[in-house]
C-alpha cells in the first residue's frame, strides 16, 4: 500500500513538473534575443542567463510547447547553444566540450570575436590563455576532437601577425613585427642617395611611408606623421633635388601634404576636392597640461573622429583637419580640458544604461570636487578629481549604473498604445516600454511598483462597453384624401357582459422593433393602422451594435450614374466626355454614445433624407447636353442622453410636395383656343413627415473575474484606490 502511495505522489509531481514547463503561444518581431528570452524565461518560471555573445534583432513564433522544446527549436534557427546547470540555463554562441582523460577539444561557434572565443577556451579547458590586444575579427569554426594546440593555432589563424607561446601553466598569444616589413625597410634605404645639401632617388618599386622616413632621417629633421593609409610607389627617378623639392615629389605620389610650424614637419592627407561645397582646413595646438594621450583617452567616440584629429604624442601636439564645423566643438572641449589642475586628473565615464545628466543629480558632494560635465553628443561625463576619488566615483556609477530588468505584461482588452497614451499614476514614459505587438507591454520599473501597476491595470483593462441601438425610422403622409379604419373597435364578451377593447396589430407584430412595450398598445394600434392604409412607410426597422465612444452608421439609399456628354456648336454635334456623375438618396443615419458613471447613454445622432426630384431642366446656354435632376435634403443633428432602454424620438423633418396633373380628349385637346373645353387639370398637395424612434441599450459585459461589473462599477473601484 506504502509503494503505491508513493508511485502515485511520484507521478502526481511529474505530470505537475511537465505542465509547469509548457509555455503559450507568442510571436515577436524584430525583437532583442536577450529580450526573448526573458519573457521565455518568465513564462516557464525558469531562469535563462545568456552571455555577452548573444547580441542581435529577430522575429520568430513560438507554438504552444514545453520549454526545452521551444528553447531548441528557437536556439538551432539562430545558431545558439544552451546547457543547463541546475535549474539554470545558460545560453551562448560558442558550444565547447573538453575530454581530460584524452585531452581533445570540440568547439563549435558562428560569427564571434576572437578574443570571446579565447575567454570560452580558457574556461573550458581551465587554464589561462594570455594575450595582446586583438582586432575586432569576427570567426566561425567547427572543430570535432582536436588536441587546445591545434585549436589555438585555427582560432588565431586570421591573425597574421600574431604567434602562440605555450607554457606549463597558459597560452600567450602574442603580437611580433613582419620580418618581410624589417627587410623591406633595410632595403629601402639604399635607393635614396644624399650629396651635400642635394638628393638623388632612383628605385622601381617601393613604399611611400618607408621613402619618406629615409628622406627625414638623412635629412636630420623632424617631422609627425597623419597620414591614414601607406601607399606603394613605382618608378620614382629624381636627381640632384633640395630637400623641400624632393619631399614635395614623394608626398605628391603618396596623395599626401605637410605643414610647417616650429621646424616640425607635419604629414597629411591630401584634402581631396569636389567631395564638400566647404574648405577644409588644418589647425595644429600645443598642449600646455595636459599630455596628448591623455586627451585621446578622454574625447568619446564622436568627437575623435580618425579623419579630423590626430595625435603628436612626441611633440605633445594635436593636429585638427576639417571644416570649421568639424573643428570648433573639439576646440572648445580642448580649451576646456587644458588647464592647471593641481595634481588633479580627467576622467571620462561612460553610462551605459542610465541618463548621463540624471548620474550627475545622483552624485554625493562628498565624491567630487568639481562637477561633472556631460560630453555633448554623448551619454558619458567627464569627472576631474585624485586618482582615489575618480575610482571611488566611478564605484559608485557603477552601483546605481545597472541594466533594468524589463517584465512583460500582458493586456486583455486594451491596447498597448492605449496605456502608453493614458499611464495609470504608479507609472511613467520612462519605465513602460512599448513592445511592438498590440497586447504586451515591457514594465523596467521597481518590483516594489510593479504590483501597484498591474493592480491599476486590472481595473482599467476591462472590456469597453456596448450599446445595442434599435432603430426605426417612418414616413408619415399627410394628404386631404384619406381612408380611415379603426384603430379599436369594443365588443362584448360571450362569457359575461363585460366589455373587451380589441385592435388589429398584425403589421406592429412583423417588425423587430419592440413598438408596444415602448409606446403602448394606443400608439401601437394607431402606427398599424397608419401602415395599413399606406399613410405610414417603414424606411428602416434594423438592430445595430458598436462600444462606447465609437460612431456606428446605417445606409439605405439608391445611387444613380449619369453619363456627362458636352455639345460642340461648331460641328453641332455631342460627345461623351468620360466623366460619370453620381447622385445618391435616401436614408443615412449615424449614431455616436458613451455611457456616464450612472449608466446614461449620451447619444449624438446624424440623420439625413435625401430624395432625388423628377424635374430635370436643361439650359441653352450650358454646354452639356442634360443636367443632372436637382435633389432635396433634410438634415437633423442633435445629442440626446437617456437611461438604458429608454426611448428617443426625432422628429420635425417635413417636407411638402406638389403634384400636378392633367387629363385631356386626343386631338381636341390640342387645338389653340379650344383646347381649354377638351382638358382637365388638377393639383394635389401631400406633407411628408419623416420621424426617428431609437432605444440605446446597455450590454452588460461579463469576464472571468466579475460577471456583473459595468463601467459604473469599474469607476467606484478605480476611485476607491486611489483613497
Amino acid at each position: 500500500m506504502k509503494k503505491n502511495i508513493i508511485f502515485t505522489v511520484l507521478i502526481f509531481n511529474t505530470l505537475l513538473c511537465c505542465y509547469a514547463q509548457r509555455i503559450k503561444s507568442m510571436e515577436f518581431n524584430n525583437q532583442e534575443i536577450t529580450d526573448i528570452l526573458m519573457v521565455l524565461a518568465e513564462e516557464s518560471h525558469t531562469s535563462i542567463i545568456p552571455d555577452e555573445t548573444v547580441t542581435g534583432k529577430v522575429s520568430f513564433y513560438f507554438p504552444e510547447s514545453d520549454i526545452d522544446e521551444a528553447l531548441n527549436l528557437f536556439l538551432q534557427s539562430y545558431k545558439l547553444f544552451y546547457v543547463k546547470e541546475g535549474p539554470i540555463i545558460k545560453v551562448s554562441k560558442i558550444k565547447t566540450d573538453y575530454n581530460n582523460e584524452t585531452k581533445l577539444l570540440s568547439v563549435k561557434a558562428d560569427t564571434v570575436y576572437i578574443e570571446s572565443l579565447l575567454k570560452k577556451l580558457s574556461k573550458t579547458i581551465e587554464k589561462t590563455i594570455l594575450y595582446d590586444t586583438l582586432p575586432a575579427i569576427t570567426i566561425s569554426v567547427d572543430i570535432e576532437n582536436l588536441s587546445i594546440d591545434d585549436v589555438l593555432q585555427i582560432c588565431t589563424r586570421k591573425l597574421l601577425d600574431y604567434s602562440i607561446e605555450k607554457t606549463d601553466s597558459y597560452f600567450y598569444i602574442k603580437k611580433t613585427p613582419s620580418a618581410t616589413t624589417n627587410a623591406k625597410k633595410r632595403d629601402a634605404t639604399k635607393v635614396l642617395q644624399k650629396d651635400g645639401d642635394l638628393y638623388t632617388l632612383s628605385f622601381d618599386q617601393g613604399r611611400f611611408l618607408e621613402l619618406l622616413t629615409d628622406l627625414f632621417s638623412k635629412a636630420n629633421k623632424e617631422y609627425s606623421l597623419f597620414v591614414q593609409s601607406d601607399t606603394q610607389l613605382n618608378n620614382l627617378y629624381f636627381a640632384n633635388k633640395d630637400f623641400d623639392t624632393m619631399l614635395k615629389l614623394i608626398l605628391e605620389q603618396g596623395n599626401a601634404d605637410y605643414v610647417e610650424k616650429n621646424n616640425i614637419y607635419y604629414i597629411i592627407d591630401t584634402q581631396k576636392k569636389n567631395i564638400s561645397s566647404k574648405l577644409k582646413q588644418t589647425e595644429i595646438i600645443n598642449l600646455t597640461w595636459l599630455h596628448a594621450q591623455d586627451l585621446s583617452s578622454l574625447l568619446p567616440s564622436e568627437l575623435a573622429s580618425g579623419s579630423v584629429l590626430k595625435v603628436d604624442k612626441n611633440n605633445n601636439t594635436i593636429l585638427l583637419t576639417g571644416t570649421d564645423e568639424e573643428i570648433k566643438p573639439l576646440k572648445d572641449f580642448i580649451e576646456k580640458v587644458d588647464i592647471p589642475l593641481g595634481g588633479l586628473t580627467y576622467k571620462r565615464i561612460d553610462i551605459k544604461y542610465l541618463i548621463a545628466s540624471d548620474v550627475i543629480s545622483l552624485i554625493p558632494a562628498k565624491l567630487i570636487q568639481n562637477q561633472p560635465q556631460v560630453i555633448p553628443n554623448t551619454n558619458s561625463i567627464l569627472a576631474c578629481g585624485t586618482n582615489e576619488t575618480l575610482e571611488t566615483l566611478i564605484a559608485f556609477i557603477n552601483d546605481i549604473d545597472v541594466k533594468k530588468q524589463a517584465t512583460p505584461i500582458k493586456l486583455k482588452y486594451i491596447q498597448a498604445e492605449t496605456v502608453l497614451s493614458f499611464l495609470p499614476p504608479s507609472a511613467t514614459k520612462d519605465i513602460v516600454i512599448d513592445s511592438g505587438y498590440p497586447n504586451l507591454v515591457f514594465y523596467t520599473g521597481s518590483e516594489q511598483n510593479l504590483n501597484n501597476f498591474k493592480h491599476e491595470l486590472e481595473i482599467v483593462d476591462r472590456p469597453k462597453p456596448q450599446i445595442r441601438y434599435q432603430l426605426l425610422v417612418i414616413q408619415y403622409t399627410k394628404d386631404k384624401s384619406k381612408t380611415l379604419k379603426p384603430a379599436l373597435n369594443i365588443s362584448q364578451s360571450a362569457d359575461d357582459s363585460n366589455y373587451i377593447l380589441g385592435a388589429d396589430l398584425s403589421n406592429i407584430l412583423t417588425l423587430s422593433f419592440d413598438v408596444i412595450a415602448k409606446f403602448g398598445y394606443q400608439f401601437a394600434a394607431s402606427l398599424n393602422s397608419q401602415i395599413g392604409d399606406n399613410t405610414a412607410n417603414v424606411f428602416t426597422d434594423t438592430t445595430l451594435t458598436a462600444l462606447t465612444g465609437q460612431e456606428v452608421s446605417f445606409q439605405n439609399t439608391d445611387t444613380y450614374r449619369y453619363i456627362e456628354y458636352e455639345y460642340d456648336s461648331s460641328s453641332d454635334t455631342t460627345r461623351k466626355t468620360g466623366t460619370t456623375q453620381t447622385i445618391t438618396s435616401g436614408l443615412i443615419v449615424k449614431l455616436n454614445g458613451w455611457i456616464s458613471g450612472d449608466n446614461m447613454i449620451t447619444m449624438t445622432v446624424d440623420a439625413t433624407i435625401s430624395k432625388q426630384n423628377s424635374d430635370s431642366s436643361s439650359s441653352s446656354s450650358s454646354t452639356s447636353v442634360t443636367t443632372l435632376p436637382s435633389t432635396s435634403e433634410r438634415v437633423v443633428t442633435t445629442q440626446v442622453r437617456t437611461y438604458s432602454g429608454e426611448p428617443v424620438v426625432i422628429s420635425g423633418l417635413i417636407k411638402e410636395d406638389t403634384t400636378d396633373t392633367e387629363s385631356r380628349i386626343p386631338l381636341l385637346g390640342r387645338i389653340p383656343i379650344i383646347k381649354y373645353l377638351f382638358k382637365q387639370s388638377s393639383s394635389s398637395k401631400s406633407k411628408t413627415e419623416i420621424v426617428i424612434y431609437i432605444v440605446p441599450h446597455l450590454i452588460e459585459e461579463t469576464d472571468n473575474n466579475d460577471s456583473s461589473l459595468t463601467l459604473k462599477h469599474y469607476y467606484e473601484t478605480y476611485v476607491d484606490t486611489q483613497k
